[in-house]
């Protein structure tokens, strides 16, 4: 039983001096069980990396698992009662149950439990205590600490009625996903494969206290426990610093584990220091001197510079966010080209880009990257709500709360998945707007307003039919909905009967399928998972909040939020891609090139968070408890200066780093304080603008040089163009002239100088705009007599022709001439 450390700065080789030495142990002693502990992100590669690292390439007493497989495979070897595991929806929905029966109770959240929001709230908290290790004791601890702020004093004890009775209602029916840990704990003592096990914990930059206490469990019971943390050799891990030094948080995660080995009496075996370096570098950074150089000086105090030119490291300058992406784009298929200029092998597997702020980012990624045929893995949870299942099922119950509006039934027949064709929702959408069909009345009742039909009036009946067989099938699919009810599992059993009597599982299957066959394998892995998701949401509902009397605007508002908390997970389609990912989620292994994307305030640091039950100040003031919570802003902000570090220091080629300079609602934004630091470091690194270089630099796909022929085809068309561009413009125009791309310059240039031209109107429009019943006014007959005026100059009408010419049955030429002498 001991406890051993592997220290070094990043670059510095511990994963790899870990596998070592435990494939080497390995060899050595076989009876034992080697188990490597990862971030779920790590597994699959990290198992890769022992096989191509082993000398046999086979790790048969090795194990790579994540805290979730660990907890799985000992509760499974030691045979404990597996519950049902109650997710964020399901905490929300017991919380909801709770709080009706506890509302007497509560000093200031009882007039406030009815929002579904604040329930979400109060789940987030109750959240936070359990994996933080928080009972009820540890509550009322923090209750008394702040009887001298009175609004904290109240809410915390009001969490504390509301925690207490959320453990009791789900003590003997469910296990929450924090608690899976402390069951894990429990059951170590039993595990016949821990016993014989030695456990090294590889890739974490720091442990919640609810880990720490599995840690400290598995001390007590393995052989060894082996912990690997990034800290410079320069500083002193054993010593506890101040928070805003950068590697606090492995210094406080060295004093926790070393608190808790004395704690159970374990020994600590010496520590093994990853710090040989190649001429002063680290193994990643050998012959980049411009990288150990800021691994060597990033966020220390005092920084030296640099003094020679930065060759391996870029700063750019775009005008929005997806500029950003396009010219990263532009960046990536020239390196590939230079790669293979020079005979290097260069993958895209060896490219990653990371960004501060995935929803901005990672919503243009995937089309920018696919303009240029470029493949990415965008590691985010996806929610379900963009997902044409989840509009299916919000829309059918906003058909019945909104009495069959106009934007709810067609929003529901538009989602693919209720069997009307596309053709079939435009007709049916013309035909309900011309004739003001809104109501449930309406819908039921048979519709009798005929079309003109130019073929006759069999086929206007004809069409009439087929919008009442439209009108039948969308009443009968919302028959199961349409019946009031009153109470929870009501609503439920009425939902589920809707998707069961409209095949909505097969139908889904069938998507799954077709993406399937058509590689596109993310989004078949998101189309299987999101039934069985759904229904396991309904089955929570339905066993938590049954027999409670809700109207159908409650559930659907509970279902909208339980819907918001579902996300689906994807996985890479292929091997040779790029990652696209989150600078704190994330996880990135030998990558060669790095980009690292909008650098700008409010994405680095990222925004303060917009508090909660327990707001930003309460934190700052608990602090001065011994309890620990999640981290305030101000401690997030300096831990966030670490994960910097750790991806800055990634790459072992180049590094881009990019800013932009206005977001995408066209607000001017400001660089983070990231590039200020990076310049001290560098003096000679200048603010590249990529986007104002020569289009014939930028241009990398044919659908990009289309789209740029287009756009100076019109200026030149219209005589606009500027002298200084035209000889680039004429080069792009000659090479659109090769044999495959001609039609498309043809087709572009066609449209470029077509000009509208006024022809008038014919006589059957202008019968079909005006009628053709004379209203015998002076207004009437001046409008009428211009209308023939117009026609006559436009025709070329002689004066034969003007005076037998009639419009709308009324004599064209007599009006005229009676306008005149008027």
């Amino acid at each position: 039983m001991a406890l051993q450390f592997y220290f070094g700065a990043s670059g510095a080789g511990k994963s790899k001096q870990l596998h070592r030495d435990i494939i080497d142990a390995s060899l050595e002693h076989p009876e034992i069980n080697y188990l490597l502990i990862v971030p779920d992100q790590f597994t699959m590669q990290t198992q890769m990396d022992l096989v191509v690292e082993h000398p046999n390439h086979a790790i048969m007493n090795i194990d790579v698992l994540s805290f979730g497989r660990l907890t799985h495979r000992i509760l499974e070897e030691v045979g404990a009662v597996q519950m049902p595991v109650l997710d964020d929806t399901g905490k929300s929905l017991v919380l909801r149950k709770v709080s009706q029966k506890e509302k007497d109770r509560l000093t200031v959240m009882g007039s406030h439990l009815h929002k579904i929001g604040y329930i979400h709230e109060v789940k987030s908290a109750i959240s936070e205590f359990m994996q933080y290790g928080i009972g009820i004791r540890e509550l009322e601890e923090l209750t008394d600490c702040a009887k001298s702020r009175g609004a904290l004093y109240y809410k915390l004890q009001d969490l504390g009625i509301l925690y207490q009775a959320f453990q009791e209602y789900i003590r003997t029916r469910f296990i929450t996903t924090e608690e899976t840990l402390d069951r894990l704990r429990e059951a170590l003592p039993k595990s016949d494969i821990i016993r014989q096990s030695v456990i090294a914990f590889d890739g974490f930059t720091g442990f919640t206290p609810i880990q720490n206490r599995v840690i400290q469990e598995l001390m007590r019971l393995t052989k060894r426990v082996i912990i690997s943390l990034t800290i410079d050799e320069r500083e002193n891990p054993y010593r506890l610093e101040g928070e805003q030094k950068l590697f606090y948080l492995t210094q406080k995660t060295v004093a926790d584990l070393r608190r808790l080995m004395e704690e159970v009496e374990v020994t600590e075996e010496k520590a093994v220091w990853c710090k040989e370096r190649f001429g002063g570098q680290l193994p990643r950074f050998t012959g980049n001197p411009e990288l150990a150089h800021l691994e060597h000086n990033l966020f220390r105090y005092p920084a030296a510079p640099y003094e020679k030119e930065a060759e391996h490291i870029h700063l750019l300058e775009a005008s929005t966010p997806r500029e950003e992406l396009h010219q990263t784009c532009i960046a990536i298929r020239r390196l590939m080209q230079e790669a293979d200029r020079q005979g290097e092998i260069l993958c895209y597997r060896d490219i990653a880009v990371v960004t501060g702020n995935m929803e901005v980012y990672g919503r243009d990624a995937a089309e920018e990257f696919m303009k240029f045929g470029i493949p990415i893995y965008l590691d985010q949870t996806r929610g379900i709500l963009g997902n044409p299942f989840a509009a299916y099922l919000r829309s059918a119950l906003q058909i019945v709360l909104q009495d069959f509006s106009f934007e709810a039934v067609f929003h529901y027949l538009r989602t693919g998945l209720t069997g009307f064709g596309r053709e079939e929702v435009d007709r049916l959408e013309n035909y309900v707007r011309r004739f003001g069909i809104r109501g449930r009345k309406r819908w039921e009742t048979m519709f009798i307003y005929k079309e003109e039909n130019p073929e006759g009036e069999e086929a206007a009946l004809l069409q009439l039919e087929a919008y009442n067989a439209m009108r039948s099938r969308l009443m009968e699919q919302m028959e199961l909905l349409l019946v009031p009810h009153h109470k929870t599992g009501e609503h439920v059993r009425a939902l589920y009967a809707f998707l069961t009597a409209n095949q909505a599982q097969q139908k889904l299957a069938d998507l799954e399928r077709d993406f399937k066959q058509s590689g596109d394998l993310a989004r078949a892995k998101e189309y299987g998972q999101i039934y069985p998701l759904v229904i396991d949401l309904l089955d929570q509902m339905e066993g938590l909040l049954s027999d409670e009397e809700m109207t159908l605007k409650e559930f659907a508002d509970i279902l909208d939020v339980g819907l918001g908390e579902i996300s689906v997970g994807t996985i890479p389609q292929n091997v040779d891609r790029i990652l696209v990912g989150d600078i704190e989620r994330t996880r990135l292994k030998q990558v060669k090139v790095l980009f690292f994307l909008g650098i700008n305030d409010g994405n680095i640091p990222k925004a303060a968070s917009k508090g909660g039950i327990i707001s930003d100040m309460d934190r700052e003031f608990l602090r001065e408890s011994q309890l620990e919570l999640a981290p305030s802003p101000r401690q997030q902000m300096y831990i966030q200066r670490f994960y910097l570090y750790l991806n800055m220091t990634k790459p072992s080629h180049r590094l881009y780093l990019s800013f932009a300079k206005v977001n995408s609602a066209g607000k001017s934004i400001r660089p983070a304080y990231l590039v200020e630091v990076v310049k001290k470091i560098f003096p000679g690194l200048t603010v590249a603008c990529p986007q104002l270089r020569s289009p014939l630099e930028q241009i990398a796909t044919r659908q990009e040089g289309a789209g740029y022929l287009a756009r100076e085809l019109r200026e030149y068309a219209e005589g606009v163009l500027p002298p200084e561009r035209e000889a680039e413009f004429f080069t792009i125009y000659q090479v659109y002239g090769e044999e495959e791309l001609e039609p498309r310059r043809r087709f572009l240039t066609e449209a470029a100088f077509k000009r509208y031209q006024d022809s008038g109107l014919s006589a059957a429009v202008a019968r079909a705009l005006y009628g053709v019943q004379l209203e015998n006014s002076v207004t009437r007959l001046e409008t009428y007599a211009a209308c023939a005026y117009r026609h006559f100059l436009e025709y070329g009408l002689t004066l034969r022709e003007r005076e037998d010419f009639s419009f709308e049955n009324v004599d064209m030429g007599n009006v005229y001439h009676e306008v005149l002498e008027q």
